[in-house]
C-alpha cells in the first residue's frame, strides 16, 4: 500500500486527506503542503483528515512532528487533525500546542469540522 494525499479547496478551510502507511517524512512533506497551499491561497485553518493513515512514528517522532507542524502552520488561526482511535496519543498535539499553535485532534470528521467553524 502506498501513502496518498488528496486536497479539498473548501470556502473556509483547506482540506488534506491521507491514507496509507505514513513515516516522519510523510508527515513533514505533508506539513509543508498545508503550510503552502494555505499561504498561496489565504487559508486561515486547515483540517488533515489522517484517519485512513497508520502513522508509524516513535515518541520522540511525534513530539518532532508537533514541533514541526508548529513551526509551518503558526500563521494559522486553527489546525484540526483527526485520527483513528487507536492512533490517538496527543504528543504531537501537546507539542504543537506548547509552541503556541491552535492544534486539536480528534477522532471524529465531524467534531473537528465543528471546532474549525467557531470563532
Amino acid at each position: 500500500m502506498q501513502f496518498t494525499v488528496g486536497v479539498h479547496h473548501g470556502p473556509d478551510f483547506l482540506l488534506v486527506v491521507c491514507t496509507g502507511p505514513a513515516d516522519i517524512a510523510d508527515q513533514y512533506a505533508v506539513v509543508d503542503l498545508i503550510a503552502r497551499l494555505a499561504e498561496m491561497r489565504g487559508y486561515r485553518r486547515a483540517l488533515l483528515d489522517l484517519t485512513g493513515a497508520e502513522p508509524d512514528l516513535a515518541f520522540s517522532d511525534h513530539l518532532q512532528v508537533g514541533g514541526y507542524i508548529a513551526e509551518k502552520l503558526a500563521g494559522l488561526d486553527r489546525v484540526a487533525s483527526v485520527v483513528q482511535g487507536k492512533f490517538r496519543s496527543g504528543t504531537s498535539e501537546k507539542a504543537a500546542q506548547k509552541q503556541g499553535l491552535r492544534l486539536r485532534t480528534f477522532t471524529e470528521l465531524d467534531e473537528a469540522q465543528e471546532w474549525l467553524a467557531q470563532p
